[in-house]
This record gives structure tokens, sequence and C-alpha cells, in this order.
């Protein structure tokens, strides 16, 4: 993204904000509640649009993007894992990482093949245990699962360990951050925890609508 610019309600979140992530690469965001961290990501998601600059994923600028077109790239493109998983708990695990490849009408035995192969890629049962009797780890590994189906060229995360006792957190933060040099994607997480961020291969605070180099700053 480049010369981001973006308000709400009158207040500047953002201000001519340069931000790249490149294949292979993993990037924190680190920033106070209310600095912008999640509305960082929706931008790149597309959900909201900026008031000024360009949202470039996988070489396509995403404010440039509408309706079909948009949601189009967005699973073509695009993973999200959020602090919650977002997961439905009657569903199996490979049921829930399966699930976007079926409602966008894929192979079903394709579909539930990757899945099953992305689940115990990241050490999560494939059995016919529901994911609501899943460990909170376990559930947020079939959270990164299901965001990968796509083979996705940029994988963003909220707050992926927020809800994670501290086993449970090294356990994903370990899976999170070897994806983009398994998969070749780029990573994009916030978090306000800096054992989360230092993981990264760079770390950046988010304040008054700028992002600065955290570790030159000594904030991690």
């Amino acid at each position: 993204m480049s010369e981001l610019d973006y308000e709400i309600g009158g207040r500047r979140l953002l201000s001519a904000m340069d931000l790249s992530v490149g294949a292979g690469e993993s990037v924190a965001v680190m920033g106070p509640s209310g600095s912008g961290k999640s509305t960082l990501l929706s931008l790149v998601l597309g959900l909201i649009r900026p008031l000024s600059g360009q949202i470039l994923v996988a070489g396509k600028d995403i404010t440039a993007l509408r309706g079909s077109k948009l949601n189009r790239w967005r699973q073509q493109h695009i993973g999200m894992v959020f602090q919650f998983g977002e997961l439905l708990p009657e569903l199996t695990p490979v049921e829930n990482v399966a699930l976007p490849a079926l409602l966008a009408k894929g192979n079903r035995s394709q579909a539930f093949k990757r899945a099953e192969e992305l689940l115990l890629s990241l050490g999560v049962p494939v059995g016919t245990t529901t994911t609501g009797d899943l460990s909170g780890g376990e559930r947020q590994r079939t959270a990164v699962a299901r965001a990968l189906m796509s083979h996705p060229s940029l994988l963003l995360a909220d707050e992926p360990t927020g809800a994670l006792d501290e086993q449970a957190r090294d356990q994903v933060a370990d899976v999170l951050f070897n994806v983009p040099r398994q998969n070749g994607c780029g990573l994009l997480v916030v978090t306000h925890d800096a054992l989360v961020a230092e993981r990264a291969d760079r770390v950046l605070q988010l304040s008054h609508g700028k992002l600065v180099d955290a570790v030159s700053q000594g904030m991690v």
C-alpha cells in the first residue's frame, strides 16, 4: 500500500501510510487500542475504502475493484485469521477448513483432501471430533488452515493469539510465522503481544497514523 489516508468521524487514523509485505516475508504491526491496527486490515481486505492511496494485493489495486470482482480477488488471494477463529463449532475441523472452497463451488473431494493435508501439517486431529471440542490452540491452528485453503498471496492475522494461554500462544505463533517460508505468501499480523511480534521479520509500530520501525525505536 502507498500514500494511504483514512479517517472516520473527522479523526485521521492513517496518514500517507506506506507498507509493503513481500512473498515469504512476515510483518507484525503493534500499537495501542484505537490506533488503527484493525482498520488497516479492513482496508487490505477491501471492507472499507481509503480516502486516498493504493492497496496492491497480488499486483491488483483492490481500491479499484467493486462487488463480485472484489469478492473474487479477496477469495483467491487473501487469507484471514481472526482472534477467536470464527469457526463453526458443530462442524469437524475438516469441514470448517473445506467450507470456503465448497461455498465457492469447488470440487468436494479435492477440498476435503486439501483440508486434511493442511490440518495434519499443522498438528490438528482430522477425525470426527467437532471443532467445539478442540483445545483453543487447535482451534486457532484450524483457523490458520482454513485461511490457507485458497493458496493466498497474503495472509492476515488480527490478534491471532490474544485469546490463548501462554503454551497455546507459542504453538500457534510457531505455526503462523512458519507459513510465509513454507507457503511463499506474505504475512501481516496485528498484535498487542511483543513476544509474538518479535518473531516477525519486521516489527512496526502504528502511532498517530504512521508506521515506524519498532526495533530501531526501542519499542520491542
